[in-house]
């Protein structure tokens, strides 16, 4: 790479902010984590990165990242190619992709997903659906379909 691109690249830590009286409509990708206080609406594409729905933050996109957490509103599809984690504030409608996902008590979800390793798809590794340890285990244990 050259010197001149290096200098212009975030240090790793580095975060973005959307605050709250910011609404994007458009496309929105980085090189560094973004949190998002205020409102999007298009495709946000941090793939090597995180992105942080905050209390306030309310999106309507496709969000592509490293590592997703959602404690606002969120509409659209989610692809993580580590893990979505949705906290007690978060509400989400639409779909999850991510080899590791983790729903925090209090959560709202409506949509499907799909655990399968994005980085390795072909790999025999076990996707991991994780619950709050306090999550009594009658709320995930699965139920025979009745016939009819």
């Amino acid at each position: 790479m050259n010197e001149d691109t290096e200098k212009d690249r975030p240090p790793k830590n580095a975060k973005a902010i959307v605050g709250k009286s910011i609404v994007i409509v458009g496309d929105v990708s980085g090189e560094e984590d973004l949190v998002i206080n205020g409102a999007i609406e298009g495709d946000i594409n941090f793939r090597e990165n995180s992105v942080i729905i905050g209390k306030t933050g309310q999106v309507k996109a496709n969000v592509t990242a490293k590592n997703i957490v959602i404690g606002g509103d969120m509409k659209g599809e989610l692809r993580a190619s580590e893990q979505v984690t949705i906290k007690p504030s978060g509400r989400v409608v639409g779909n999850i992709h991510a080899s590791h996902v983790v729903l925090d008590e209090g959560c709202q979800f409506k949509g499907s997903v799909d655990m399968e390793d994005m980085n390795t798809a072909s790999d025999s590794k076990t996707p991991k659906l994780r619950l709050p340890k306090n999550t009594p285990s009658q709320h995930i244990q699965s139920r025979p379909l009745k016939s009819r």
